[in-house]
């Protein structure tokens, strides 16, 4: 008599095997670039159709600006959830971003001196 010795996967839901526990942060991570690009696609769409308001036109713009900025900040993020770049990489790419955004004038906060 052959016995398989391969432990059983529970099944949670209709047959499904259980989820990961980082399937859930990376559903709201794609989520929440979903979100911003579709911010991004109204402000794009938006500042066309505020021709000549200046006032306007420049909230719109720097508001754009804080996407794409997000958006770099969200891209590393999904890289390093899905793989592509381990731990020490992202951390340092992440502190790498966030110097250049600092020295453009992208993001207000000084870095702190550890």
């Amino acid at each position: 008599m052959v016995t398989d010795s391969t432990p059983s996967v529970p099944l949670c839901g209709k047959g499904s095997p259980p989820r990961a526990a980082n399937n859930g942060v990376v559903d709201g991570h794609t989520r929440l670039m979903k979100r911003v690009a579709a911010e991004q696609d109204d402000v794009l769409c938006t500042i066309q159709l505020v021709n000549g308001d200046d006032a306007l036109q420049t909230r719109l713009f720097d508001q754009l600006v804080d996407l794409l900025v997000e958006t770099m900040f969200l891209d590393l993020r999904r890289a390093h959830l899905a793989g592509e770049i381990d731990r020490a990489a992202y951390v340092d790419e992440l502190a790498d971003l966030a110097d250049q955004c600092r020295r453009a004038g992208l993001l207000p906060l000084p870095s702190r001196n550890l």
